[in-house]
């Protein structure tokens, strides 16, 4: 059974607009799926009359140092080096000197949190997201990696007004937050944006060409630990009326690229890139199943999962901490044994088989959603903050 309830009833944020400072090591129009939820939690506070500024790393020098993006302001600020995918920032404590109420970190990357931690004392609270643990997999840097990590992460966790997991799953497997008790929040997604639509996923699945096959749906960074290797592997145990598409892009595409070709599937798996906003919505509606087939720790929630389920798509998850707490089993999808294509397979075909079935989860799918949602998340997250400032002035 998954933590999070069926139902949440939505609270009232107390007081006076708060003014917030969200840290977040990448923003918009940067992808990934921290970077879609600081963008939702920033835009959703700010229609409630919060004061917000996202602050984030120069990483593409082509982008302002500051903007208004749906109207919050984002401050970039630039970098010294980059270093393991890590943005090292210039001089963030400047940033950082604003009367804030409330600045709230997300890690990992660590650097951003870090620096951040190192600049409170007496001024506003400190709130940490803390998302995933590190995973490096090498064999030469992985346990200097963990070290590092755990030594970075204490730092950042220790400094903090209250810390935040996003599954309980997670916060009790994992070494850098089982020790301490974490408010647990989960990721949101946009129900504004993602929501069911029959005439759009008849009118998608004609423009794909696609009418008459089952679609199988992954949407994320290509990147090893996502694990669609796997799910490629998985397309060689179920027959011709089954295609995959492979949405985004990433280090890992070329590999992903030849496995098809070797695998001779080149008809049947289809990689489309990297997929506007404006279309995401339509894709994961044309879809049968949405999969989540990633294999480590850097995976601590799977936010096209939640955004598939909101457009009425069931969806199948590795069995791993996090991930799987965001569906019951048989419900709104399915578990599948992590780096097991066959076993990815007979879910794909449980799912699928079997009209009335998939159907069912489909509903299943969009009432658990519910849950997820940008307002009810940004209100459990409001409450956090306004809980700190109220305990504070007691």
């Amino acid at each position: 059974m998954a933590a999070f309830p069926s139902e949440y009833r939505l609270p009232q944020s107390r007081g006076e607009g708060m003014k917030i400072a969200q840290i977040s090591p990448f923003y918009a129009p940067h992808h990934g799926g921290v970077e879609s939820f600081v963008r939702d939690m920033a835009e959703e506070m700010t229609r409630r009359g919060h004061d917000v500024t996202v602050i984030t790393s120069l990483h593409d020098r082509s982008l302002p140092e500051e903007e208004s993006i749906r109207n919050v302001r984002v401050l970039r600020v630039p970098l010294r080096m980059t270093v393991l995918r890590t943005p090292i920032p210039k001089h963030l404590q400047s940033y950082l000197d604003a009367d804030y109420d409330i600045i709230h970190t997300h890690t990992p990357p660590p650097s951003f949190a870090y620096i951040a931690s190192r600049h409170y004392g007496s001024g506003p609270k400190h709130v940490v997201t803390y998302h995933c643990d590190s995973d490096i997999p090498s064999r030469l840097l992985s346990p200097v990696i963990r070290v590092l990590d755990r030594r970075t992460s204490a730092r950042i966790l220790r400094s903090a007004d209250r810390v935040i997991v996003t599954t309980e799953t997670y916060a009790s497997t994992s070494l850098n937050t089982w020790d301490i008790r974490p408010e647990i929040v989960p990721v949101s997604a946009n129900t504004r944006r993602f929501f069911p639509d029959p005439e759009d996923r008849i009118r998608t699945r004609r423009r794909l060409s696609l009418d008459g096959k089952r679609i199988v749906l992954f949407v994320g960074r290509l990147v090893r630990h996502k694990g669609v290797h796997y799910l490629i592997d998985a397309m060689r145990f179920l027959d011709d009326g089954y295609v995959l598409i492979i949405a985004g892009a990433g280090d890992y595409a070329q590999p992903l690229r030849r496995a098809i070709r070797v695998r001779g599937l080149e008809k049947r798996v289809s990689m489309i890139g990297d997929v506007p906003d404006t279309v995401l919505p339509s894709l994961y509606r044309a879809a049968d199943v949405l999969v989540v087939p990633s294999t480590s720790r850097l995976e601590a929630f799977g936010i096209s999962a939640v955004e598939a389920m909101a457009s009425g798509t069931p969806v199948i998850v590795s069995d791993i901490p996090g991930v799987r707490e965001i569906i019951d089993d048989g419900v709104q999808g399915l578990r599948a044994e992590p780096m097991n294509p066959e076993d990815i397979a007979a879910r794909i075909r449980t799912v699928l088989e079997d009209r009335k079935r998939r159907d069912a989860m489909g509903k299943e799918a969009v009432s658990r959603a519910k849950v997820f949602s940008s307002g009810i998340v940004a209100e459990r997250m409001l409450r956090v903050y306004s809980d700190i400032l109220s305990s504070d002035n007691a």
